[in-house]
């Protein structure tokens, strides 16, 4: 299954261009950005998938890096918030595997490594303008 491949330009997502074509993913590159970082409103709750609040993205992760001072107390928050994020991929999928592991780099940065199924997710987080930077 192929799905448009969804990257962060500083002012919500948008969709990354390949020559001439929209680039796609094969796996579930987007889902941890999309569970991340997509928040509570997310258009895609109310036309993709409505009828079951439990496989709605709600973000938590986006809510708790805006609350929560760069500290070993925080750091354990957005790990938890993380978690619960990705929770439902463990549901859909039995057997997915999900570490997650944040590092304050500095009282302005924290990173945020994440392993589903030996892929990696890199996520580089800024408080001070809000900025997400991420590879896959």
């Amino acid at each position: 299954m192929a799905d448009l491949f969804i990257i962060e330009t500083g002012n919500g997502g948008d969709l990354k261009q390949s020559g001439n074509d929209l680039a796609v993913v094969q796996g579930y590159e987007n889902f941890p950005y999309l569970a991340m970082f997509s928040g509570d409103d997310w258009w895609g709750n109310d036309l993709l998938l409505t009828g079951d609040a439990s496989t709605q993205f709600l973000s938590k992760t986006e809510k708790v890096l805006g609350e929560v001072a760069l500290n070993s107390a925080g750091r354990i928050k957005i790990e938890q918030a993380v978690n619960e994020d990705l929770a439902f991929l463990k549901s859909k999928v039995p057997g997915t595997n999900i570490t997650v592991s944040a590092t304050i780099i500095s009282d302005d940065r924290l990173d945020l490594n994440i392993n589903i199924d030996g892929q990696q997710f890199y996520y580089q987080w800024s408080p001070a303008d809000g900025f997400l930077t991420y590879k896959v």
